[in-house]
């Protein structure tokens, strides 16, 4: 097992803030994140819903990752996770929710791709990600010849998101000096250079890399698709763009297999 998918095996979220061992620089930067005491504590916050704040939640669950890595063969390399008030009130309100993300973060037996489970659509995340994939699924399904609801249970086990950075914001504006420290930064590069680059090269999977393509310090490759920042302001996968069009040719000839 890789050291990133064992780091949050062992991680134990017993008390806020949530991060990662070796991620505790991040503290001595109090300007970078907010502090709330649950659903409670961000709903009554007299700043709720102030525009242009860019600060982590460390009180939100991280997620270095969404998906099964060890079913998936679509990857997806991302900045960091959002944030919305769904957020806290999943975790604080909705225990199979959070209980999800425990399963995810521990890759526990049977995990898959959380945000394209029907259970979880009332949730902000669901609509990111099925908004991005649901043309190409749909494409999938028509070409494979298999209902909706089929296609996307297989994407839900075959693709999966990495984060370069693990924390919630609105918007990632954590300087380099300090995001280049983190262990759970320096073990997502580390995963993506010694376990997936080895696999797309020989045709194994499938890595698009839809933002931040600076930071993970990737070279294109034919399994390898690294979006330019005009295709990365919006990060479309739909299967009129360069990722979309490659995960439904890869997926097809996987599911063909």
């Amino acid at each position: 097992m890789h050291e990133l998918l064992s780091a949050w095996k062992d991680f134990q979220p017993h008390r806020a803030p949530f991060i990662l061992p070796g991620d505790e620089s991040l503290l001595d930067e109090g300007r970078l994140y907010r502090r709330f005491n649950g659903w409670d504590g961000f709903t009554s916050d007299p700043e709720f819903g102030i525009p242009g704040n860019s600060q982590l939640h460390l009180d939100l669950l991280p997620i270095p990752f969404i998906g099964n890595m060890k079913t998936a063969s679509i990857f997806l390399l991302m900045l960091n996770p959002g944030f919305g008030p769904h957020d806290y009130f999943g975790e604080y309100q909705v225990p199979d929710y959070r209980s999800a993300l425990l399963d995810n973060l521990k890759q526990a037996r049977g995990n898959s791709f959380l945000f394209l489970d029907p259970q979880f659509s009332w949730h902000g995340g669901f609509d990111y990600w099925h908004t991005k994939l649901r043309d190409v699924i749909s494409d999938f399904a028509h070409q494979a010849g298999l209902p909706y609801g089929r296609a996307r249970k297989f994407f839900q086990s075959r693709v999966a998101a990495l984060e370069l950075a693990p924390y919630h914001s609105v918007n990632f504006s954590v300087p380099a000096r300090v995001s280049n420290s983190l262990h759970s930064v320096q073990l997502a590069r580390a995963f993506v250079q010694e376990e997936l680059l080895p696999r797309a090269k020989s045709g194994d999977c499938l890595v698009v890399v839809t933002r931040a393509a600076k930071h993970w310090q990737l070279s294109a490759h034919r399994n390898v698709i690294i979006y330019g920042a005009t295709e990365a302001r919006s990060a479309h996968l739909s299967p009129n763009s360069r990722g979309g069009s490659a995960i439904l040719k890869f997926l097809l000839q996987s599911y063909a297999d």
